[in-house]
């Protein structure tokens, strides 16, 4: 049988890490045999959304648009400042871009 192909991320080369585009590439260029995986991470009110990261910030506008409300937490044991998914609500989130890192 035809080896398992992981697309983690999706097709990140062409779209920014997880982002719904680099999903619809990723399966719609892809070998049948291609599992599309994510990393999630939970909303305030418990959606979980395809994410890179712990800190939105990292590969998203959302600093640009949510000014100066950043939040610290222990992440692995160091104290992390940024903004967390668990703050929001996925709807408060859903139409913020991705950016490429």
């Amino acid at each position: 049988s035809p080896p398992l192909v992981i697309a983690h991320g999706g097709f990140s080369g062409l779209f920014p890490d997880s982002s719904e585009d680099a999903y619809i590439l990723a399966a719609g260029v892809s070998v049948p045999n291609v599992a599309l995986w994510c990393d999630v991470q939970l909303t305030k009110d418990k959606v979980g959304i395809c994410f890179p990261s712990v800190d939105l910030d990292n590969a998203t506008y959302i600093s640009d648009i949510i000014r100066n409300k950043s939040t610290s937490y222990l992440v692995n044991g160091v104290s992390t400042r940024g903004y967390f998914s668990v703050d929001y609500n996925f709807q408060d989130i859903s139409g913020i871009s991705c950016k490429f890192n």
